[in-house]
């Protein structure tokens, strides 16, 4: 795509996820095999149209957003931030990654990007929540930057980790 908001590196290129993307979005959020943390889960069709409707309008208000994730030009998953519906001022890291590109190498590269990127946009707070069994997120949000955080919500089961970063410069006073 060429963007400015586009991202690089050596294995992976992130573009803002874009119509162009619907059928391949469609196929990895109807993917029970996919490895990632989507906030919405297994969707249909409409769900994920809906999704694409709101990636869409967190990039144009926010500059930041979710990206589509290519290796060597193939679409293999989805990486980047949402505003949280769970914590006020935050946004919440995402990613997804198709079954025949599971790597969390690549889950790792991906996410690190998106919340630099993020955080770059002028993000302050990027949170995730994963399960404390869930091995493979703690990896990847961890190898991304992220660090759990003494305090969980509530609403919270007791199993559930909460993730944060604060964008550099931030102090401890933003957060809760």
């Amino acid at each position: 795509m060429g963007c400015r908001n586009s991202i690089q590196t050596a294995r992976l290129q992130l573009d803002p996820v874009s119509w162009a993307d619907l059928e391949d979005v469609v196929r990895l959020k109807a993917s029970a095999g996919v490895t990632g943390r989507l906030a919405g889960g297994i969707c249909n069709r409409v769900l994920s149209e809906q999704d694409m409707m709101t990636d869409l309008m967190t990039w144009g208000r926010e500059g930041v957003g979710m990206f589509a994730v290519r290796q060597q030009g193939h679409f293999i998953g989805l990486a980047g931030v949402q505003p949280s519906c769970t914590e006020p001022e935050c946004h919440e890291l995402q990613f997804a990654i198709l079954p025949h590109a599971r790597d969390t190498a690549l889950s790792r590269e991906a996410t690190s990007m998106a919340l630099a990127f993020a955080h770059a946009g002028g993000v302050g707070r990027v949170i995730s929540y994963v399960r404390e069994n869930d091995i493979v997120g703690r990896q990847v949000f961890g190898g991304a930057g992220m660090s759990v955080c003494d305090a969980r919500p509530a609403s919270c089961s007791a199993d559930i980790l909460l993730y944060h970063s604060m964008r550099p410069g931030m102090g401890t006073a933003a957060m809760h």
